[in-house]
């Protein structure tokens, strides 16, 4: 069970670790320090809008620099234990340990599945007692601090218990999948793994709001009147069918707020956070919708569906090519040289390929911000269309990132590794123009 450093593969993952590592921290900390230099300023693209000088005065810039900073003090020790964790789980020959251990032990049979699950559960141990203490002082503490987090110990505690057995179920599921595939087709796994996790993908977008996400909230239908009235319009408007309107009680843990949609085609589910009706107007609740259907009458999600697709599969083949490489098992402490259980060894192959493949993943990440701050202008602009108008998105976009204590002015290089969306001054100055425009 020792590391073959002779093996480029230990060493790719050793640097890809501590290359993200580095990396993160550099941007952390020259967000950091320019927000010790701009926190208390208004952009001037702000400074002429009503809505922003109300929602950022003194008091207000002053919070959002303080939570950011604690933010970023709170990450620094979790990345810090939490990259440590993973490479001494590495270089300590854990995982051959457990996986060995399991085999010799009198309490599982020689079926592939059981030995699988119970190495998957048992390697997991680790990162999740880790993460524990940190979960409790993020709500309990940091988020408590900035009027955030209404988590009491009880709904934290079976948030954790319902989480780990939905979990539990969802992993059972798929490592039988996989087991089963990679038993009756050792030479073409991949191709049916992939379409296995592409098609678990889609039946959890189905599953997920109907029957997990109620585990957790409670979710109301809308209340008639105004809003419900001017969604309903806002659909047939953009040629989408109401399949329910709720409301979820997310201020029972939290006062962030959000919106989502689930559904396949023309059919919308919309469940809106408690917490985002409380803080925006009816108008501005209805641009903030506009903007979301605006993704699926762009074909934003299809389009991106389109191209992961064919990602997934080239992806899965590559981990499929690797796992066929003995050095790879030998580089990581596994000696499977003479493993007659071909289950476990491409299961493992596929492990070692797919921890490979995160250590260094870091790189790849600015691909997707690309395209998705791509969308998110043209989803603004669709809503602003639709709406006839840019102020109600502007204002609600100003007061949400005042709500949410979201930081203004992140340097370029940050938004440009970390952000999905693009930063408020960016959406609003893109969606001035398209008002000057209309007008």
């Amino acid at each position: 069970m020792v590391l073959n450093f002779s093996n480029c593969f230990v060493w790719i993952y050793i640097a890809g670790i501590a290359l993200t590592f580095i990396a993160n921290h550099i941007l952390e900390y020259i967000d950091y320090a320019a927000r010790k230099k701009n926190g208390g300023v208004i952009p001037d693209e702000l400074k002429d809008i009503e809505a922003a000088k109300t929602a950022f005065d003194e008091k207000k810039l002053k919070k959002i620099t303080e939570y950011e900073n604690e933010k970023y003090f709170f990450w620094i020790p979790k990345s810090v234990l939490g990259a440590g964790l993973n490479l001494c789980l590495v270089l300590f020959g854990f995982y051959p340990f457990v996986f060995s251990k399991l085999a010799e032990s009198n309490l599982i049979t020689t079926n592939s599945f059981v030995h699988i699950f119970l190495f998957l559960v048992l390697i997991g141990i680790p990162s999740e007692i880790l993460g524990i203490p940190f979960d409790i002082y993020l709500h309990f503490k940091l988020e408590k601090k900035y009027g955030f987090s209404n988590m009491t110990v009880k709904t934290w505690v079976l948030d954790f218990i319902k989480g780990l057995v939905v979990s539990i179920i969802l992993s059972l599921i798929i490592v039988f999948a996989v087991t089963f595939i990679l038993s009756k087709f050792p030479s073409n796994w991949w191709i049916l793994v992939s379409s296995v996790m592409i098609a678990f993908s889609f039946i959890m977008m189905i599953i997920y709001p109907k029957f997990i996400a109620p585990l957790f909230n409670k979710f109301s239908p809308l209340e008639e009147g105004e809003l419900k009235n001017k969604i309903q319009g806002l659909l047939e408007k953009t040629g989408f069918v109401n399949d329910g309107l709720f409301v979820m009680d997310a201020s029972k843990r939290s006062n962030h707020s959000n919106a989502y949609f689930s559904g396949f085609g023309k059919t919308k589910r919309i469940v809106l956070y408690d917490t985002l009706i409380k803080q925006l107007t009816t108008d501005e609740l209805v641009a903030v919708l506009g903007h979301e259907l605006g993704h699926y009458k762009l074909k934003h999600i299809l389009k991106r569906v389109l191209f992961i697709l064919p990602i997934e599969f080239l992806i899965m083949f590559v981990l499929y090519l690797l796992s066929q490489n003995v050095e790879l098992y030998n580089s990581f402490g596994f000696m499977m040289v003479n493993e007659t259980n071909i289950v476990n060894y491409q299961f493992i192959g596929l492990y070692l390929s797919t921890l490979l493949y995160e250590a260094v993943s870091f790189v790849t990440a600015p691909i997707s911000g690309i395209t998705s701050r791509r969308d998110e202008y043209q989803a603004d602009k669709y809503a602003a269309t639709i709406c006839g108008k840019s102020d109600d998105l502007i204002s609600a976009l100003i007061k949400l990132n005042s709500e949410n204590l979201s930081e203004l002015l992140p340097p370029k290089i940050y938004s440009f590794f970390k952000y999905d969306h693009p930063t408020l001054v960016e959406r609003v100055s893109a969606l001035k123009k398209i008002q000057f425009k209309d007008k």
